[in-house]
């Protein structure tokens, strides 16, 4: 990459630092398909709106995606997923001054 010039060598950079976002947005759109799907059935089937949705939606939705690495990375993905939508689902249901 040394032998390109300036100009060659900021095209190439930009060209793959675009197709890395692209790839970073795909993921993050198919966490959030999971999660809101999960959360959506979740709360039709209970017939409820609390904490429990999402704390139960995010065990399933990091368990689904840790999987793949075997039963102690969906334990670890359940637990992470749930944990952090405990904490943003509580932060978002406090009673505003």
């Amino acid at each position: 990459m040394a032998t390109l010039s300036t100009r060659e060598q900021v095209r190439r950079g930009l060209k793959d630092m675009g197709s890395r976002s692209f790839s970073s947005a795909k993921n993050f759109a198919l966490v959030g398909a999971i999660f809101s799907g999960t959360e959506c059935c979740i709360e039709g089937f209970r017939a409820k709106n609390d904490l429990g949705n999402g704390v139960a939606a995010g065990c399933i939705t990091g368990g689904a995606l840790g999987a793949r690495a075997g039963p102690q990375a969906a334990a670890v993905g359940c637990a992470g997923f749930a944990a952090f939508s405990a904490a943003i689902d509580y932060y978002m249901r406090m009673p505003s001054d």
